[in-house]
Parts: structure tokens; sequence; C-alpha cells
């Protein structure tokens, strides 16, 4: 009997906060429902969704950049007649792609004006800039996985 009233006690419990944590996840402070009911909870969605993407890889751009400049150091300590110096340039490019990609962002959020997101056409054009610079950090994220193998 005292089981079973642990049991039912603990299963409530858990029934509880499983329904009070969804209750809050669906509130959001910044005015924008967590499900889209509108067209500016889309887009801000969409703006979201592409500055969480990019941001989840800054460690990674910040990484392989140190990489990149490890394998620059490694090559140029060679002797000139044993630097392979295609390979050379091609992982210089690399570099220069990591940090535009990481500074992309930073800029992109250093523009964006979260007072100016009930606006449809801004929504609409923070979206194509986030899109480019999310873009451009999977894109030199890809080339870094391939490149730095070597």
């Amino acid at each position: 009997m005292i089981k079973t009233i642990a049991s039912l006690t603990v299963i409530s419990m858990m029934v509880w906060a499983c329904n009070n944590g969804q209750d809050k996840a669906a509130e959001r402070k910044d005015g924008y429902s967590a499900e889209p009911k509108t067209e500016t909870d889309s887009l801000y969605k969409a703006v979201m969704d592409g500055h969480d993407i990019g941001m989840a890889k800054m460690s990674a751009l910040k990484k392989y950049n140190g990489a990149a400049q490890a394998k620059i150091d490694s090559v140029q300590k060679l002797p000139a007649n044993k630097q392979d110096k295609t390979y050379l340039q091609e992982v210089m490019t690399l570099q220069q792609q990591l940090v535009n990609a990481e500074n992309g962002m930073n800029e992109w959020m250093g523009g964006f004006n979260l007072d100016s997101t009930k606006s449809i056409g801004y929504l609409k054009s923070e979206l194509q800039k986030v899109t480019i610079v999310r873009d451009n950090i999977l894109s030199s994220l890809s080339k870094a996985d391939s490149l730095l193998k070597k």
C-alpha cells in the first residue's frame, strides 16, 4: 500500500513537472510565439534559426583557424624546396575564409536591431543576411574538414 501511494505520488509529480515545463516553453519573452502564428513570427523564427546554427559553429571556426595557422607555420618551417606552395596557399585562403565567416557573424549580430523586428521588410532583409552568414560559416567549416585532414 505504501509503495503504491509512493509510486502514484512520484508519477503525479513527474506529470506535473512535464506539463509545467511545456507551459513555460510556450512562453516567449521576445513577444513572438514559440509556434509561429503570423508571417512576422515565421520570419523571426527563421532569422533566429539561422543565427543559432551559425553561433553553434563559432567555436569550431576558432578551432579550425588555430589548426590552419599551425599548418601554415609547419609548412613555412620547411626548407623552401620542400614546401608545398599550392597547399600552403589553400590553407592561407581557408584561414581567411574562417576569419571572414566569424567576422560576418559578429558584424551581423552587431547590426541586428531587435526593436525593428516588428517590420516584415526588416525581417526579410535580415533573413537574407543571416542566411549568407550561416552559409559562409558552414562552407568554410566544410572546406576546413577536408583540407586540414591532409
